[in-house]
């Protein structure tokens, strides 16, 4: 029987959001889309690759030993770096045990494309808003994953990118942060060599961002959960919550039928001088996002972003909106959440007392699209 009880209160109070999107500007010459990302793969590939099978064993053996019968203690952070060069950042979620123990990681990357390639939600909107050039648009490399491995092959990789994500991953489960730590900063081909289930030359800097998310996670509150950890995954969905002037990451770990712990937060343009995502000085020197904005993480500018909420009548900053959803996510089933959204916003805000925001029902459902 599963059990899962939140080890900290969330406070409640009642607020309205509003944001003023800045005015756009001319879009900036872009560069040759297909070159930058076989140039890109070219640097991600790694000059002893292992072979498919013995990375396989290495992912099955490794998840096997992460896995644990009994109550738990389990937290979940998430954290921003640049793992690999300056064209892309990487974002990477871990779960952790009262041990310091990672018992699940997931990675992902974003990185600009040509508009033929899958961009993240209302990538269409922030070019007409002048915060992208004419023609780029920021897509996750999951998502982009057929098109980006081609041009890894193109550099001699025998192993598509998600399938590195997924061994990093695998490698990750099982190890302590101070285990993990150590190995991020030994020399680049040692780590290579130790993480035989993936073949990515920066697999340092991966498993650096991995060290940084479950760091964050002691921040967090714990969770206590009864029953096989085998049964549970990690999961994110790249979606929208509300309006065009943002995308969402909501990361679940569960069974596909009950939410242990969920983690949100969104992307959103901001003026220049606010904190943008790794890498976004890079980014306007190559042209994809227009030297006036950056692309920040709510959570990371929440002082700012909670500020302007503020003057339209907010009393409760969005990190906290995130954390109180996120409260009443957790121990929920998915088919729970659904019922909940079979009512009117009104209902599901008031729900939701643990938080405010009254695009609710965006959140619930994001929280939905990960958790399945």
């Amino acid at each position: 029987m599963r059990r899962i009880h939140l080890t900290a209160a969330i406070c409640i109070a009642a607020c309205s959001m509003s944001l003023v999107a800045c005015g756009g500007s001319e879009a900036p010459e872009t560069t040759a889309a297909t070159e930058a990302a076989t140039e890109a793969a070219a640097e991600e590939t790694s000059a002893e690759e292992e072979t498919a099978e013995a990375a396989e064993e290495s992912t099955a053996e490794e998840t096997s030993e992460a896995a644990a019968e009994g109550t738990a203690e389990l937290r979940i952070g998430q954290a921003y770096g640049a793992a690999h060069g300056n064209k892309c950042f990487t974002v990477a979620t871990a779960v952790i045990d009262g041990d310091d123990t990672i018992v699940a990681a997931y990675i992902d990357e974003f990185q600009f494309f040509d508009e033929g390639q899958t961009g993240v939600p209302n990538s269409g909107s922030f070019i007409e808003k002048g915060y992208v050039a004419e023609g780029r648009v920021l897509g996750s490399k999951r998502a982009n994953n057929a098109y980006y491995s081609e041009n890894m092959a193109k550099a001699g990789a025998t192993m598509e990118l998600a399938a590195n994500f997924d061994g990093l991953q695998a490698f990750a489960a099982g190890k302590t942060i101070s285990e993990l730590e150590e190995l991020a900063g030994k020399p680049a081909e040692e780590v290579v060599d130790a993480v035989s289930s993936a073949t990515l030359a920066d697999t340092a800097g991966y498993i650096g961002v991995i060290v940084d998310a479950a760091k964050a996670a002691e921040e967090t509150p714990a969770v206590s959960y009864d029953g096989d950890l085998a049964d549970l995954s990690l999961n994110m969905a790249v979606t929208v919550t509300h309006g065009e002037d943002s995308f969402a990451l909501a990361a679940v770990y569960g069974d596909g039928n009950e939410i242990v712990l969920s983690y949100l937060d969104e992307f959103q343009f901001f003026d220049a001088d606010q904190t943008g995502v790794p890498n976004s000085e890079a980014f306007a020197e190559a042209g994809d996002i227009s030297a006036d904005y950056v692309l920040g993480s709510k959570r990371v500018n929440d002082a700012f972003y909670s500020a302007n909420m503020a003057k339209a009548g907010a009393t409760m900053n969005i990190a906290a909106n995130y954390d109180g959803i996120q409260a009443y996510v957790d121990g929920k089933t998915v088919a729970e959440l659904e019922e909940l959204l079979g009512g009117s916003d009104e209902e599901v805000i008031d729900a939701v007392s643990s938080a405010t925001l009254t695009a609710m029902p965006g959140y619930i459902s994001a929280v939905l699209e990960a958790a399945k």
